[in-house]
């Protein structure tokens, strides 16, 4: 069959599906610069943040025909922003230091993109557009970081009328992935050092071909699936799998990101505990949290409105822990819908076959709704 490989970006894929692109680049507080898409439109501003290892083009990889829902937000006259956290292929530099020569560049996690990243990706999009509210959708980690943001502020609920969450990530207590199998090593420097690098996140070939063992073991898997570790990390839905897509999803992921934004959900995993990232030391977490421990970040502090979408083989996103989120931010859940297909995982939110059925079209009516409220 025709293959579809490729690994143009962002800004081409959009361009070529006849839209206009723009490439906006913003410096955050503590000097990363990070790159944010944009497809023009004049209607109400949505911001759309990726989730773990991936990066904006994950919105608009489908492509118009096949369910990216940039694309479908677009045709709605939608005004759609992509957001790209550090040290992702987009965001990739810095004021001061190298990716490529200085370490120190990959110091950061998951803390530092909600304390840093999302807030001044999303104020620069309020200032550029000047309007005052807009809509956010978060995948993966593109909701635990918001959910870390709002509890630390809540004027966010002012900004945003509605928070939507693709496989919401909070706790990770009961996390199906076999990353959780590293949470014995989540505070061994050297073991994490010789086996996932202290910088950008790559797994050893040995630490690859084991978690490979484990989240490979039917034979349904396909070899290009079981060799890329966002699958490994992932796992895999083989109904929903869109195979002349898999040459160019495995092109774009992973996109990278630093060891430690990883790591901070493996700790997790142990602490059974929403919390910051511990830095081994209280001088490094004083220079990361302020605190010489890492924070504890309450979700009923939560104050915006949201929804939640969420599948039932989510190894990153196990029911039970979603159950937290839900308890924690009841006063404010607007919808929390479960995909209505048996075995929707991680990654169909994006790239799965019947997207547009069972994600992009209950979505895009719960926004209409919601406006017409």
């Amino acid at each position: 069959g025709k293959t579809l490989r490729h690994d143009k970006s962002t800004l081409d894929m959009i361009l070529d599906a006849g839209y206009p692109a723009e490439k906006h680049e913003i410096t955050t507080e503590d000097c990363y610069q990070l790159t944010l898409h944009r497809i023009p439109g004049e209607g109400k501003v949505i911001f759309l943040q990726h989730g773990l290892i991936d990066s904006s083009a994950t919105w608009v990889l489908a492509g118009p025909d096949h369910g990216g829902l940039a694309f479908r937000l677009a045709e709605q006259g939608y005004d759609v922003w992509l957001g790209n956290y550090r040290g992702n292929v987009y965001s990739r530099s810095h004021c001061t230091l190298n990716p490529d020569q200085d370490q120190e560049f990959w110091e950061f996690s998951w803390d530092e993109m909600a304390h840093y990243d999302l807030p001044a990706s999303l104020n620069y999009v309020l200032s550029t557009t000047g309007e005052e509210k807009m809509f956010y959708v978060g995948h993966s980690m593109g909701s635990t970081t918001y959910l870390v943001m709002n509890s630390l502020n809540n004027s966010w609920a002012d900004r945003v009328e509605l928070a939507t969450f693709f496989a919401p990530v909070a706790y990770v207590d009961h996390m199906a992935s076999p990353l959780a199998y590293l949470s014995p090593f989540a505070w061994a420097v050297d073991w994490i050092a010789e086996h996932l690098g202290l910088g950008e996140f790559a797994l050893s070939d040995w630490l690859t071909n084991l978690l490979a063992s484990l989240a490979c073991s039917e034979d349904s898997w396909l070899e290009s699936v079981c060799e890329n570790v966002i699958f490994i990390i992932c796992g895999y839905d083989q109904q929903q799998m869109n195979e002349t897509m898999l040459p160019t999803i495995v092109q774009h992921l992973p996109a990278g990101t630093s060891t430690y934004t990883v790591l901070q959900y493996v700790q997790e995993v142990n602490l059974k505990d929403f919390v910051g990232f511990d830095w081994g030391s209280e001088e490094k977490n004083m220079a990361h949290h302020g605190t010489a421990q890492p924070p504890r970040y309450h979700l009923e502090d939560v104050n915006t409105q949201i929804a939640l979408f969420w599948g039932d083989n989510d190894w990153l996103a196990q029911p039970e822990d979603l159950m937290k989120i839900v308890v924690e931010c009841q006063d404010y859940i607007y919808l929390n819908h479960q995909v209505e297909w048996e075995g929707w995982n991680h990654l169909d939110f994006m790239y799965a076959v019947d997207v547009d059925k069972y994600v992009n079209q209950p979505f895009l009516e719960m926004l209409s709704n919601f406006q017409s409220k």
